[in-house]
């Protein structure tokens, strides 16, 4: 196995961050527009109150023992391991294609009307075989410079809109159903999958504190704050009529007689979709005790890729990768459960 590199956990942080802007990029009709701008910022609050909750089990493993559930759970039996290596794969898989298949169809949907998705679904998995290949660390280099790219496209697309506000849009009253609300919290919850990421990767993260978890979650909820205020007050209807709001909006922005920052956007929402699989893909070899190996690289990016065809040609399959309780379902077993159960073990084992 691959020795990983340790990285700064600010910079770990910051590459979760960028991640979890993938789910407002890729949010596709997810909310109703029914619900207030006031209901809608109490359900992205809550939402991430409670990604922020499925971050504690793998915390106390960092503040406790300095590592994460894969790395404490090799000292186990065979069994336990790879009990422990197959649901974390399954889980990974599952997620890389949950964003896989929006971002996909959005690209050939919006962007490059002329293509299909399956082989850009191909060649972005290239790309992410290499960069697991190289690590986490670099990964999580890369973040600083998608964090420039994200700071550019949010200023490019929000400034351009300023000219478009109108505030008779949308309400800023109390208006909506509890239905509604509860949908809108379910959407801000999936960005938890971040958590099951941190909780597989973060042993080698150093200079590890509390509270540069709260600080990504509310870089997170700023931005989506911003995506719902300018889709309700700027773009409006127009918006509300397409695909892929968030893309329309970063179409509709403009600064004088330069309009459309869509090649910002779709830079953005790749390398976001990018980083992401790639993490994945370095969770599942560490699982395997095989980081860093192109074969097996290979091999799970080949699996994503069968889950992509799959889905693209048979509807049900693709309705199993695009509902969000699955995926926080799925979460919570990955994210608290089992590092709970690995952090309980430890306890009694050094007692």
């Amino acid at each position: 196995m691959k020795q990983e590199v340790p990285f700064s956990s600010k910079r770990f942080l910051l590459t979760l961050t960028l991640c979890a802007c993938a789910v407002i990029l890729l949010q596709n009709h997810d909310l109703s527009r029914a619900l207030s701008f006031p209901l809608a910022l109490g359900a992205v609050a809550a939402g991430l109150i409670v990604c922020f909750l499925l971050f504690l089990p793998a915390v106390w493993l960092k503040k406790r023992w300095d590592s994460d559930v894969l790395t404490l759970v090799q000292s186990r039996g065979r069994a336990a391991q790879g009990m422990v290596a197959v649901i974390y794969s399954a889980y990974f898989l599952y997620v890389a294609a949950y964003f896989l298949l929006p971002y996909t169809d959005m690209f050939c949907k919006k962007y490059y009307t002329e293509t299909n998705p399956c082989p850009v679904a191909f060649l972005l998995l290239a790309c992410c075989v290499y960069a697991a290949s190289k690590g986490a660390n670099v990964i999580t280099r890369f973040g600083i410079f998608l964090f420039v790219l994200a700071m550019v496209t949010n200023f490019m697309m929000f400034g351009g809109s300023l000219s478009s506000l109108d505030m008779h849009n949308g309400s800023l009253g109390w208006q909506g159903n509890p239905a509604d609300f509860g949908n809108h919290v379910i959407y801000f919850v999936t960005p938890c999958f971040i958590a099951a990421l941190f909780a597989c990767l973060s042993g080698d993260a150093t200079r590890f504190r509390v509270h540069q978890i709260v600080t990504a979650l509310g870089l997170t909820g700023v931005k989506y704050a911003l995506v719902l205020f300018f889709l309700t007050f700027a773009a409006g209807e127009y918006a509300a009529r397409q695909a892929y709001e968030t893309f329309v909006l970063s179409r509709v922005a403009h600064f004088g007689d330069y309009a459309g920052v869509e090649s910002l956007y779709m830079a953005l929402a790749t390398m976001s979709v990018f980083m992401i699989i790639s993490l994945l893909l370095c969770g599942v070899t560490k699982a395997w005790h095989c980081g860093g190996n192109l074969w097996v690289l290979a091999l799970l990016t080949g699996l994503v890729f069968a889950l992509q065809l799959w889905a693209v040609s048979n509807d049900a399959i693709r309705e199993l990768f695009t509902r969000p309780l699955l995926l926080i379902a799925l979460t919570l077993i990955t994210a608290a459960v089992i590092p709970l159960l690995v952090g309980w073990g430890e306890r009694r084992r050094h007692a």
